[in-house]
């Protein structure tokens, strides 16, 4: 490499570094990109980069004598002759995807000393572009990649798009580890990445599911039906990679069986890591206790993540990088942080993204997709599996007929050869359709009241507390209970242990929720209501009632009698279309086929048969930023507020005054994660939160979304963060 900077002798030891960032960055690049068998094309972003430093303008950056030089234009202009993908991506190594940068590149090209749109291009004018190339072409791999580029149509865009953004991934990836590996020489470039031990954790999982079988007080039935699709997931683990459904009843113990089957798939198939994908932030931390007491080495990847700890001697700075990286062998996530992941157009954002591939993907409670996603979320999920050799498995008790959509391709293998003799034998709820006329939540409290195990969720925060207030004053103090996402992850997770208890010892429990508690919360009770919703939470809603099978289970579906029955327009669409089935037939929640017949209706639908139509017109005019600004699982952003929740009332003041006087920070976020509420009413908490503080060569600053609440008087200890005259929406986060 040294002819390649021959002509900057003035600073060989600057060179010299430069030299050695970008052979470790070749080799990363190479090492990531090959896991989707494109090494090849690594190998050259790594090399052509950077090739822009090797000019005497920029040496004044590395002398601090210039400022705004622009070194990526002068790789991604050479790389255009071979691959204009590649050359995109490695224009984006600094500030995004763009999909159209010809003009800027050809600026570069024939005019010296020219101006781009990020300061002066280190390189400019055909003379000493030809000086580069002649130094860079020797050094280049010997066959430039093959890679489709010109395409047209829709789903066709979303490809080069989706491959451009792991290729971008590769290289940013590389880029940061390299220069990281400069700084702290603990960084190995060299060491093997954390690949998934698939014959331990079988084997482990194995003994742990014994041990609960032996311990089990569940009907015996119910047991054998749960070791059933426990061996059908390991049966179905033997075939090639590909798309995988697991149509099951809630309570048929999926959530062992779906590791069953990502540990024996990687293990015949040598995948390097498994990666399971949940709807909510609620219910992780239940489930991602169970796998890490399997697995052992489990990575929460998720805002509120707080259970990562470094473990076999790795420092935190290596665990910090393990995280960015997602080089774990397991990885617990969520909807939003995974599917969001693949539609960002920022380096940053994507520095994990390559990890990704020849991995086996649990995609649990798969009815979560957005209806105005649903295209572009199963197309991207295809090409994962046809382009970067992932395996992908979609759970859930009421899997959505995504083949009804005419404009994608859905043809997965069913793991349950016959789904519907399972829910025929997983009969453990009677439903009863009371949704002709509306029912006033007065009503539904004298009923509770009057049942020793009973639980009613409903569509809104509002009409959650509004019936929880109306119960209470009907039954003795300490026997109904409230959960909802305005309270703090630590306190649903004590309330939810405290309704356990009392359910196992028969003490009246009355519960009140909204749809946080229906996926992935081991609940049971007798009697269950829920508030009319699509079919889909209804049915999640039916498997918390008799779920052990023990008991004669009721449930109730309702209208209520209020103003604002939904929480988003999509929301109620569904409802109008179950409504409008019901009119001709009650529905068997038991029943394969009105389950089909509800997603039938559904999709052939104007609202649902394609994607919403903003983000089409993204894709269709590759543009990367419009695409990121569309592909949203939760349309409203919310903010981060610390609550003095008393059962962690130490930690809330712990961190308020490290807010206050040193600054928050990633670790601060990560310990705050138990006593944090996600609220969408940030104009309300300026009067009643103050806003938390980081730490900058300035001093410390505001950082926005995160506040800390100031006053007791707004975190109720039954109900959680709450305001005067609000009107709270539930999102999925």
């Amino acid at each position: 490499m040294k002819e390649y900077y021959a002509h900057s002798e003035n600073s060989y030891g600057e060179w010299e570094k430069l030299e050695l960032h970008l052979k470790k960055t070749e080799f990363l690049a190479s090492r990531y990109a090959a896991a989707f068998d494109e090494g090849n094309a690594g190998s050259w972003l790594g090399k052509l980069h950077d090739a822009g430093k090797a000019s005497d303008l920029f040496q004044g950056v590395l002398h601090k004598t210039e400022h705004n030089v622009d070194h990526a234009t002068a790789g991604a202009a050479i790389m255009m002759k071979i691959s204009s993908l590649l050359a995109r991506v490695i224009y984006a190594h600094h500030d995004g995807l763009k999909w159209f940068i010809k003009d800027e590149l050809d600026e570069s090209c024939k005019t010296f000393g020219s101006q781009g749109n990020n300061g002066r291009f280190a390189i400019s004018g055909t003379e000493q572009y030809m000086e580069l190339f002649k130094y860079i072409k020797p050094l280049c791999p010997e066959s430039p990649p093959k890679l489709i580029e010109n395409v047209n149509s829709y789903y066709e865009n979303l490809s080069v798009m989706l491959h451009a953004r792991m290729l971008l991934s590769c290289l940013c990836d590389a880029d940061y580890t390299a220069t990281a590996s400069h700084y702290d020489s603990s960084i190995k470039i060299d060491s093997e990445e954390h690949s998934a031990n698939a014959e331990m954790i079988l084997d482990k999982l194995i003994k742990y599911k014994e041990n609960i079988s032996r311990n089990s007080s569940s009907d015996p039935e119910l047991n054998m039906i749960r070791e059933s699709v426990f061996n059908d997931c390991l049966k179905a683990a033997m075939r090639s990679p590909g798309m995988f459904t697991l149509t099951a009843p809630t309570g048929t113990g999926k959530t062992l069986a779906l590791l069953a089957f990502a540990a024996k798939h990687c293990a015949v198939h040598n995948k390097r890591r498994i990666i399971i994908v949940l709807p909510f932030l609620s219910i992780i931390t239940q489930n991602a206790k169970i796998y890490r007491e399997i697995c052992g080495d489990v990575l929460e990847a998720h805002s509120m993540a707080s259970n990562n700890e470094p473990k076999n001697n790795e420092t935190k700075e290596e665990l910090k990088l393990i995280s960015e990286q997602w080089d774990s062998p397991v990885i617990i996530t969520t909807t939003v942080k995974f599917f969001e992941a693949f539609f960002k157009s920022r380096p940053s954002d994507l520095r994990f993204l390559h990890s990704i591939a020849d991995s086996v993907i649990i995609f649990d409670e798969a009815q979560c997709i957005s209806p105005g996603l649903t295209g572009t979320t199963i197309e991207t999920m295809r090409m994962m599996c046809e382009m970067f050799r992932c395996t992908v498995l979609l759970s859930t008790a009421t899997q959505p007929a995504f083949d009804i959509r005419k404009d994608i391709v859905f043809k997965p293998y069913e793991v349950m050869s016959d789904s519907q003799s399972l829910y025929d034998k997983t009969r453990r709820v009677t439903v009863e359709w009371k949704t002709e006329f509306p029912t006033e939540l007065e009503q539904i409290a004298d009923e509770m009241s009057e049942k020793s195990s009973v639980c009613c969720v409903l569509n809104r925060k509002d009409h959650t507390r509004k019936l929880y207030e109306l119960l209470s004053k009907r039954c003795p103090e300490g026997e109904c209970f409230h959960i909802s996402t305005d309270m703090c992850a630590a306190h649903r997770n004590n309330v939810i242990d405290e309704i356990t208890k009392r359910l196992e010892e028969k003490l009246p429990c009355r519960l009140v929720s909204t749809s946080c508690i229906e996926a992935g919360v081991d609940l049971d009770f007798a009697y269950m209501y829920r508030a009319l919703a699509p079919l889909e939470a209804i049915i999640q809603c039916a498997g918390r009632c008799n779920r052990n099978g023990k008991q004669d289970g009721k449930m109730t579906v309702f209208d209520p009698d209020e103003e604002k029955k939904y929480p988003s327009s999509s929301y109620q669409n569904a409802v109008m279309i179950l409504k409008t089935i019901l009119m001709r037939h009650d529905i068997d929640i038991y029943d394969t086929s009105h389950i089909r017949e509800y997603y039938s209706v559904l999709f052939e639908d104007s609202n649902y048969n394609r994607d919403k139509k903003p983000l089409e017109d993204a894709i269709k005019a590759h543009d990367f930023a419009e695409t990121e600004r569309q592909y949203k699982f939760i349309p409203q952003s919310g903010v981060n507020v610390i609550v003095p929740y008393s059962g962690e009332y130490k930690l809330f003041e712990e961190l308020a005054e490290e807010s206050r006087t040193k600054g928050i920070s990633k670790a601060w976020m990560r310990r705050a994660a138990p006593i944090t509420v996600t609220s969408f009413y940030e104009t309300k908490l300026k009067d009643i939160a103050e806003p938390c503080r980081i730490n900058t060569r300035y001093g410390l600053k505001d950082i926005p979304g995160w506040y800390i609440l100031l006053s007791n008087d707004f975190y109720d200890e039954t109900t959680g963060l709450h305001f005067d005259d609000e009107s709270s929406l539930d999102y999925l986060i």
